[in-house]
């Protein structure tokens, strides 16, 4: 019997059935109310993910709140807040309650602000790991990230590019689809290979192995990777 309640942020992976974890199918199963990144489940990519390995997941109560993607830091807050006292109110009614990520909750998720204000609280929360972009697009392409002694800059914002795209070792640029065409210029006469995957995991999955290859205009799922020459 339960005893208290608890959060989960379980991640699904990004796409494909198949990599959601064995835990990430128990800790769905075993969930009170799921919390879910839209205002509908059906159009929630992550609960489309999950619902196809864990078709009990539509006996689950679900609860649809809208996590609104702005720039400023203090509107960002305001919504981190609404929705930690939603999942506060019910973890106080002994309620299991899970948000439900695309990839992993570790890797820019609206859930790791959520855990963040439930354990000042003195709220136990566990995070769940899943399949990351990052990962799966390199294996979907079948190049590695790093080898010994590589860097890794995994980069959200491509607003400084030119700046970026001078670190050392591998970048992955990630969600990159809206402003793909200004990348594509900046990487043309680098010594560089390039790559990228658009939806990956879904059945509209597209993998492109050359900047020439990629469109000048994209998804906003389209992560591009970028390894130096030898």
């Amino acid at each position: 019997m339960k005893t208290e309640g608890m959060i989960y942020g379980i991640g699904v992976g990004i796409g494909d059935p198949e990599d959601i974890t064995l835990k990430a199918v128990k800790c769905i199963k075993e969930s009170d109310i799921l919390i879910l990144p839209s205002n509908d489940p059906e159009k929630c990519r992550a609960y489309r993910i999950a619902k196809k390995s864990v078709p009990e997941i539509e006996d689950i109560e679900t609860l649809a709140l809208e996590f609104e993607m702005v720039r400023d830091e203090n509107v960002r807050a305001k919504n981190h807040r609404i929705i930690y006292e939603t999942a506060k109110k019910l973890v106080s009614e002994k309620k299991t309650v899970s948000f439900l990520t695309i990839g992993d909750p570790a890797l820019y998720s609206t859930y790791s602000y959520i855990a963040d204000l439930a354990q000042k609280d003195g709220i136990k929360t566990e995070a769940v790991s899943g399949v990351s972009s990052i990962t799966a697009c390199a294996n979907r392409l079948g190049v590695t990230l790093c080898d010994a002694g590589t860097q890794l800059h995994v980069i959200p914002d491509t607003e400084d590019i030119e700046g970026m795209l001078e670190l050392p070792g591998t970048k992955v640029l990630m969600k990159c689809g809206r402003s793909i065409s200004v990348i594509k210029e900046k990487l043309k006469g680098k010594r560089v290979s390039v790559y990228a995957v658009e939806n990956c995991g879904m059945p509209e999955e597209k993998c492109y192995r050359s900047v020439d290859e990629i469109p000048d205009s994209g998804s906003y799922m389209l992560t591009v990777i970028v390894k130096e020459l030898g």
